[in-house]
């Protein structure tokens, strides 16, 4: 299989933009299609989670309430033994006070005082036994009622309450999706050249393919064909073979976008990067096997791969091609270097790129 360095320059933009947004859960062009292919079924997914979720605190609830209506049936039956422990005690207190009056003259007084704080004590007790229950069973009670409340409200309001708890998730799936569609230029850059990296896959190991390739000039260079300079270049992809080096752009246009007279003409954006490339690595030191006839050049060869429509014409030093027909292309041509001199093009372009 074909070598590969770095990664496509429309994916790196795209993961960067999606970044800037927060969001980072991609890291391919699949990824990014399996989540619009399942938008529907990871939407599904978070109501059932919540539908989920509900029905165990609706679980909870009922055990939260049941426990709580025996805790409370074990403190009123405590309180009740209690009350009756006291009224006990205070009738057993009063019949002793009662008897110690009729014995003791002296102490008259203060029994009697005695005794009648016990009968206010045994009638406390008998008029207010059921408040002093209440009152015991009181925050149980309020707990109890307040989780019946819920309970009521999540039985009536079910699909309300999903709907609610759902939608925090819900949302910042669309945000995701909305992010998506709106970066529909890029990914469809990023698809268009990932399609063409896969073709290019099918190549033998003696093809090295450079992706995303940048070369900035100092001095620049100057474009005798437009008169102007070429300070930099950038190039989707970078073919380097036995039979040359292959400039790759790919434009994943539409019919419109393709008779579009507003949009850059991508035959002269590749021959100006082609004409810069070419002297560049002409100049370049790169030790290639001496022919007896003089020193050989570097040639270049020029390729758009469109992905969906490509124009019907032909055009000057540059090949239009689909993806299916980029492989058998680039193969047709006649080798003029060898492995090692395929192998020194490659490590100075690498190494300039590193």
């Amino acid at each position: 299989m074909v070598q590969i360095h770095g990664q496509i320059d429309s994916l790196k933009r795209l993961k960067n933009e999606l970044r800037s947004y927060g969001i980072h859960r991609f890291n391919s062009i699949k990824e990014i299609n399996d989540f619009l292919k399942n938008f529907n079924l990871e939407k599904e997914t978070i109501i059932n989670n919540q539908r989920e979720i509900l029905k165990n605190d609706i679980k909870s609830l009922n055990q939260a309430i049941k426990e709580n209506q025996e805790k409370s049936e074990i403190i009123k039956n405590k309180t009740i033994t209690e009350i009756e422990v006291n009224i006990d005690s205070i009738r057993i207190n009063i019949d002793i006070l009662k008897q110690r009056i009729d014995k003791s003259f002296l102490h008259k007084f203060f029994l009697s005082y005695s005794l009648k704080r016990q009968q206010k004590l045994l009638e406390y007790y008998n008029s207010n036994s059921q408040v002093i229950i209440l009152n015991a069973i009181r925050n149980v009670q309020e707990i109890i009622k307040k989780d019946e409340d819920k309970l009521r409200d999540f039985t009536i309001n079910n699909e309300l309450i999903i709907t609610t708890r759902s939608s925090p998730e819900i949302q910042k799936l669309n945000y995701v999706k909305n992010t998506i569609e709106s970066l529909h230029s890029l990914i469809a850059g990023a698809v268009g050249e990932n399609l063409v990296v896969k073709e290019i896959e099918k190549l033998p190991d003696d093809y090295i393919l450079i992706n995303d390739f940048n070369l900035k000039f100092n001095p620049p260079i100057h474009n005798r064909n437009t008169n102007d300079k070429i300070f930099s270049v950038q190039i989707d992809h970078l073919l380097i073979s036995k039979s040359g080096i292959y400039i790759l752009e790919t434009k994943n246009w539409s019919k419109r976008s393709v008779e579009s007279l507003d949009l850059r003409s991508p035959v002269e954006q590749i021959t100006r990067t082609s004409y810069a490339l070419f002297l560049f690595v002409n100049d370049a030191k790169i030790r290639l096997t001496e022919h007896h006839w003089g020193e050989k050049k570097i040639p270049i060869k020029n390729i758009i791969v469109m992905i969906n429509e490509k124009p019907k014409e032909d055009f000057k030093y540059v090949k239009v091609l689909s993806v299916n027909e980029l492989c058998k292309y680039i193969t047709y041509f006649e080798p003029i270097f060898t492995e090692t001199e395929v192998d020194r093009i490659a490590k100075y372009l690498i190494g300039i790129q590193n």
